[in-house]
Formats: C-alpha cells, structure tokens, sequence
C-alpha cells in the first residue's frame, strides 16, 4: 500500500521498500524517522512526493488509487540472451516498486515477495564464487495481490514481451 498521508505539520508516507526510494525521498526533501512513523516530508513537497510514487509505484499515493485492487496472474516468457526483467544481480526482483522474489541471506534458494504467490515454477538463487543473483525461470506463473487498478498499464509495460500480465477479478474495498 502507498498512501501519501497530509497532517497540518507534514506529510508523510506509507509505502513498502524500494530501494530507490531512500535517495529520491532525500531529494524531495523527506526525512526517515524510523519504522514506527517511516517518511515524513514539508507540506511544500507534495508535488515531488507524489511524482515520486508514481515514478517507483505507479501511483500518486491517493487513498482513491487504494480503493479499486485487482491480482495480477504474470507468466514469465523472457527468451532473450540477457534477462532484464526476471532475473536480478545482488539485489531482489522488483517490477513497478513490489519484490516479485529475493534471495535468502544464505544464498541457498529464494522467496517471492510479499503478495506474490507461484502458481507454478518458483524463484531460484544462483551463486559463484564472486555473485550472487535470483531468477525467476521462464514458465513460471505467479499472482500478484492487491495490485491498485490504475497501476496494471504499468505492469504490462514493465513486463512487455518478457511474459504475459492477465488481470483477475476486481476487488472493490471499502
């Protein structure tokens, strides 16, 4: 969930981990106070900070973004010599700002992220002597919950021609 939150002193955010996120939310001026409050930012930012979710998110932070959900069932086909999308070097696979798999400290396999369910397949962990990578191997289906509605476009560019995005049942909240 990102929610941009407006108090009369701040504004704060409510969003997962990305790991861009710590040096644009410097740049827009925000401040980490922790996990309990997480973000904070001057009232005068909340046009960089909503252009901020929608570049790592792809939404502008708004409750009404939360409140129309669908899951998103991808199918990974990425068949090109260099892997982009599905396949991530020391670092987790993340598409449109959510952990789709990383791989565990002790480099013995991997996770998928949180929301993220494999239907079929399932993300491995590759190691050498020097590096380390996860991967999530063609074939593979996974669900990915509570995708906000306005943001599935933007799955399905990130995706492009490395796999297939079908859009489940919505879930209206509220």
């Amino acid at each position: 969930m990102v929610v941009v939150r407006a108090t009369a002193a701040r504004l704060e955010l409510e969003a997962p981990y990305h790991p861009a996120l710590p040096y644009r939310a410097r740049r827009a001026g925000g401040t980490w106070l922790g996990p309990a409050t997480g973000w904070v930012f001057p009232l005068g930012a909340e046009q960089a900070l909503r252009a901020l979710c929608q570049d790592i998110w792809a939404v502008d932070g708004s409750i009404a973004a939360m409140e129309d959900m669908v899951d998103l069932q991808i199918t990974v086909d990425e068949r090109v010599p260099s892997r982009s999308v599905f396949e991530a070097h020391e670092t987790p696979i993340y598409l449109v700002g959510r952990e789709i798999a990383a791989s565990l400290r002790n480099l013995r396999g991997a996770r998928p992220g949180r929301g993220v369910r494999f239907l079929s397949g399932k993300p491995r962990c590759f190691t050498s002597p020097s590096t380390w990578s996860t991967s999530i191997p063609n074939g593979a289906v996974f669900e990915l919950r509570d995708v906000p509605r306005c943001a599935t476009s933007r799955f399905r560019e990130a995706v492009s021609d490395a796999g297939h995005v079908e859009e489940g049942t919505p879930r209206i909240e509220g």
